[in-house]
């Protein structure tokens, strides 16, 4: 599906009802220097703090947030957690919640991005899913926070593709490990090394789970590297930030 592109933001294109918000930050519009050029929202990266503090800033301005997002200390892990209560502890790679501005938001850099809400508009998650990730089972985990899978309503963002994405037989053989389903969406190289379909990972995932209605963004991070940044692509680099809320 097209993609409704602001200045600083991607616009999640799918059904969802209107009370959700719901879409990804670009790079452009901050104050970040390079390597972190321009509109860098994550602070563990290197950057100044003081230029992600200020566009952390300019992307809640320019959204009109009705409260501060909910920045989250991702490990790379399948820990979901719940905004419904107060919690000093952000470490996880996920969120959930019922409540109304409640900012679910997650940083990536070639991970994918993955945002649900149910068909009520009245549940909505937001999950930072690489391969560790993935293979801990944390989408399950976050379809599981829903009554319902078949009601659940799916928009995939940015994310590395395939054809920059060559991994060895330890994330090989653990993605297997988790479901045999996965193997289509790996391409072997040679002997031990495959390139793997982040997305389609994803996509299987998520249908094995009895969700169907799934959307797409299509972009890749590593290619579109005016838009995104991309950890394989740049090392050290910044991130974008995807999220989700009921209004």
């Amino acid at each position: 599906m097209t993609q409704q592109t602001d200045d600083l933001f991607i616009w999640a294109h799918w059904p969802a009802p209107p009370q959700i918000h719901a879409g990804t930050s670009v790079r452009f519009g901050g104050h970040s220097q390079s390597p972190y050029n321009d509109l860098n929202l994550a602070l563990h990266v290197g950057d100044n703090p003081e230029n992600v503090i200020e566009n952390r800033h300019i992307l809640s301005e320019y959204l009109n947030l009705p409260a501060a997002p909910i920045w989250l200390d991702q490990t790379h892990s399948s820990n979901i957690i719940s905004l419904d209560v107060n919690r000093d502890n952000f470490s996880a790679d996920g969120s959930y919640t019922s409540m109304r501005n409640k900012i679910c938001t997650i940083l990536t850099a070639d991970c994918v991005p993955i945002l649900l809400c149910d068909a009520n508009g009245t549940r909505i998650a937001a999950i930072h899913a690489g391969w560790k990730g993935i293979c801990g089972g944390i989408i399950e985990k976050a379809i599981n926070e829903f009554s319902n899978p078949a009601s659940i309503l799916v928009w995939i963002g940015p994310c590395i593709s395939s054809q920059y994405y060559e991994v060895g037989s330890d994330v090989y053989t653990k993605c297997l490990a988790h479901s045999a389903r996965l193997k289509s969406a790996f391409e072997q190289v040679n002997e031990d090394h495959w390139y793997c379909n982040l997305n389609n990972l994803v996509k299987i995932i998520l249908e094995n789970s009895g969700v169907g209605s799934i959307y797409e963004c299509g972009l890749c991070t590593y290619e579109e590297d005016s838009l995104f940044y991309s950890y394989r692509r740049d090392g050290i680099t910044g991130r974008t930030a995807t999220m989700i809320w009921i209004e």
